[in-house]
């Protein structure tokens, strides 16, 4: 399991990261009407997932065909202050 660096503070951040041999490219920006954070994970300018809603305990990933793993929140919902500390953001590839 690998823990993918968040970091507090910010309304929207995009950042790379190599997962199971794939550069991926997550796009994560606070929606102040409903309160949450929404995430969109790219493969270059190939989308894996829009628009997914951060929540703990829920596969990013989840329902969709890949060869990347799973991607999940684990602790607190997420808040502007406290994403990255009262929570993290988890993977696992599918063969671990």
């Amino acid at each position: 399991m690998q823990t993918i660096p968040l970091q507090n503070g910010n309304a929207f951040t995009r950042f790379s990261v190599n997962l199971n041999n794939t550069l991926v490219t997550f796009r994560i920006r606070w929606q102040t009407r409903y309160g949450l954070f929404l995430v969109d994970l790219l493969d270059g300018n190939t989308v894996i997932v829009a628009g997914r809603g951060l929540h703990p305990d829920i596969d990013l990933l989840g329902g969709t065909v890949n060869d990347i793993g799973r991607i999940w929140l684990e602790g607190e919902a997420p808040t502007i202050a406290n994403l990255g500390v009262g929570n993290k953001l988890r993977y696992e590839a599918h063969n671990a």
